[in-house]
């Protein structure tokens, strides 16, 4: 929906709330503003412009069809604006996920370099707080990560293709076929550990 339309949408909308909430303006202005006769505010607004704008507004807050109007258009507000954050929180998530994706394929890089030299787990202590911190970004999403066995492989050649396939499918906005790469490790992770 159009910025332009909703700006209309929502004032036509604050517009017909008005009457129902007469009954109530009134009620505070005469408790608070026109309490005192004396008072300037009273002399001025106590007139009969200002009895007669009440009046006819208290009149068409009574209407059928402006409490119809009111409730159906508070339906579609409600709709409009229940689309809009869901949409913004889609949105959300689709960017921490491409970013997610993008901290695999570093780590999967930074992963590549260290396994030319031996000493696989011990090569890579200064990056396991953040391959820890993408693996729990990872299981925020659900995905399947593979757990703290995996540093009893012999190499880090499963870890460095994990994050490079899974990576890429979520820098490409494809989450679905992520979470499907993502399980499709699981078999092999677990076989090899079993061995």
């Amino acid at each position: 929906m159009s910025k332009w339309l909703k700006q209309f949408l929502f004032g036509i909308w604050g517009l017909l709330l008005i009457p129902p909430i007469t009954p109530v303006l009134k009620k505070w202005l005469e408790e608070n503003v026109f309490s005192d006769p004396n008072d300037v505010a009273t002399t001025v607004f106590r007139n009969a412009v200002a009895t007669t704008a009440f009046d006819n507004l208290l009149a068409l807050g009574e209407q059928r069809w402006l409490k119809f109007a009111a409730v159906f258009l508070t339906g579609v507000v409600l709709g409009v604006s229940l689309e809009w954050l869901s949409r913004k929180s889609d949105q959300k998530k689709a960017s921490e996920l491409r970013s997610l994706g993008s901290k695999f394929r570093s780590l999967s890089d930074s992963l590549k370099i260290r396994t030319a030299s031996p000493g696989w787990p011990d090569n890579v202590g200064d990056l396991k707080p953040a391959i820890t911190s993408a693996l729990g970004s990872a299981r925020k999403f659900h995905l399947w990560v593979p757990g703290q066995h995996v540093y009893q492989l012999p190499d880090a050649s499963f870890l460095c293709e994990y994050f490079r396939c899974v990576g890429k499918l979520l820098e490409d906005g494809q989450f679905d076929k992520a979470n499907r790469e993502a399980l499709s490790w699981k078999p092999f992770l677990d076989n090899v550990t079993l061995s």
